[in-house]
């Protein structure tokens, strides 16, 4: 059985679906790095131009790089050190592992039942940070983002590309959680079996997890 895990809302405790369940990672960056918090949303995060698209959006379906972006607009903001280290400071305060959810990965990957792996937006630098400096490749399989497959996942495409890649059958339905309704529904037209996340709980009462997590 192949499972999957979105990262910020699920396996990770900082951007979530639900505003008053986000953790943001830049509350304190202008008493630290000296840059506005709203100017840096402004622009960075808020969608601009005719397109309706954000910096960052753009950057999560791989269409430019992140730091070129950050060259570009960090100095307007007042802040002259080197890109690498803005994005240092970022992914230290944005990847708060959900212990829970990470205890159930633990056990799921234990059991050698299951495929485990992510399906995320996420841009390439980013992902980079959480698939090798927190390790999470020792847990999962392989990680799906939309900068790689240039896909958004608000898209069924996303999905469909991952069931082209990995050669899944029209009747296994891959196993999903993701704290986004709409991105649920279209991995359900993907064929896929998805579910809105909550809590840890979301996986220990799923009726295809019990199983293997109460062994």
């Amino acid at each position: 059985m192949k499972v999957f895990f979105d990262l910020d809302g699920v396996l990770i405790d900082g951007w979530h679906a639900k505003p008053e369940r986000r953790r943001p990672w830049d509350v304190n960056i202008e008493q630290d790095i000296g840059i506005s918090r709203e100017a840096l949303q402004h622009t960075l995060f808020t969608p601009t131009g005719l397109d309706g698209e954000s910096r960052i959006s753009a950057c999560a379906r791989g269409a430019v790089d992140l730091k070129d972006v950050l060259a570009d607009i960090l100095p307007g903001l007042g802040y002259s050190g080197p890109a690498d280290s803005f994005l240092d400071y970022w992914f230290r305060k944005d990847s708060h592992l959900n212990p829970e959810v990470l205890d159930c990965v633990r056990s799921l990957r234990r059991s050698g039942k299951v495929e485990l792996y992510l399906a995320t937006n996420q841009e390439h630098h980013r992902m980079a940070y959480l698939w090798d400096h927190l390790k999470l490749k020792e847990l999962f399989h392989d990680v799906f983002y939309s900068a790689r497959l240039g896909i958004l996942k608000n898209e069924v495409a996303f999905f469909t590309t991952i069931n082209a890649q990995l050669g899944v059958a029209a009747s296994e339905q891959p196993l999903f959680f993701d704290d986004t309704e709409k991105v649920v529904m279209t991995a359900r037209a993907a064929g896929w079996d998805a579910h809105l996340f909550d809590t840890a709980e979301t996986l220990s009462k799923n009726r295809r997890l019990q199983e293997i997590l109460e062994r």
